[in-house]
């Protein structure tokens, strides 16, 4: 238990040093990005990986060589990553299936996770929040949950994740959302708060997709990212969907 908090708090000292006080937070959502690429290859067990982490790493250093573009260039890459992808995957035993796991790895991390990247260059402190509040919604779900918790959210998937946890959590990243930007001046209320209850519905969702994921490959843990805590996927999964509605909801109201 000690183990996991210290390296929970190196991972949060990391990602607010990186986020907050620094430009590079794009160059580490890059680097976490390829880690999830080669995770979720790992879970569905692709026969080959190697295209797609050779064509992602490309992909991501000519981002970070050229400020990892706006709309067009998302779109224009994740169709050329697919399409290079799909080419080399032809010889493989089931090609059909292994081109499917590909698109499946691109539309689920490396498309969120690129579009995250984009608004981390243009807007650190936001991101950060982002994660400010995935954190607030664990920690409220998870303390409401053991107290007042009866009904499963998601017996299957999580049979500890309970509807009043999840409320809570709504609750409790709302709040924080009120007194975080209030106390840092980000963002007009409205926002700050529509962002809250954005990332309080998508973070769990998040997470329940990837048990899913990890349950179907019949693993606990996505891979070695941070002793006690797992793999990229498990540190990230909230991440992965919360992030980019949250920027929705941003540019939308913005």
């Amino acid at each position: 238990m000690l183990k996991r908090t210290l390296w929970g708090a190196v991972y949060a000292a990391v990602l607010i040093g990186f986020l907050g006080f620094s430009h590079l937070g794009s160059h580490l959502l890059g680097v976490f990005l390829l880690l999830l690429i080669n995770e979720l290859a790992n879970l569905q067990r692709v026969q080959s990986k190697f295209p797609l982490l050779i064509f992602g790493g490309i992909f991501i250093l000519l981002g970070m060589l050229t400020g990892w573009g706006g709309s067009r260039e998302l779109i224009a890459t994740a169709l050329l990553y697919l399409i290079l992808t799909s080419f080399t995957l032809l010889r493989a035993k089931s090609p059909a299936r292994e081109i499917t796991k590909s698109f499946f790895i691109i539309s689920y991390i490396f498309l969120p996770l690129l579009f995250s990247i984009q608004m981390t260059e243009e807007f650190p402190e936001l991101i950060l929040f982002i994660f400010i509040l995935i954190w607030s919604s664990d920690s409220f779900a998870y303390v409401v949950g053991r107290r007042f918790g009866k009904r499963p959210l998601a017996p299957t998937l999580s049979p500890k994740k309970t509807l009043e946890g999840f409320l809570g959590g709504i609750v409790g990243t709302i709040s924080v959302a009120i007194i975080a930007n209030y106390s840092w001046n980000l963002l007009p209320l409205h926002i700050g708060i529509s962002i809250a209850l954005g990332v309080s519905i998508a973070a769990p969702l998040g997470d329940l997709l990837a048990s899913s994921i990890k349950r179907e490959a019949d693993v606990k843990d996505s891979g070695v990212f941070l002793p006690g805590h797992g793999g990229a996927l498990d540190r990230l999964d909230s991440f992965i969907t919360a992030a980019p509605l949250a920027i929705i909801i941003y540019q939308y109201l913005s």
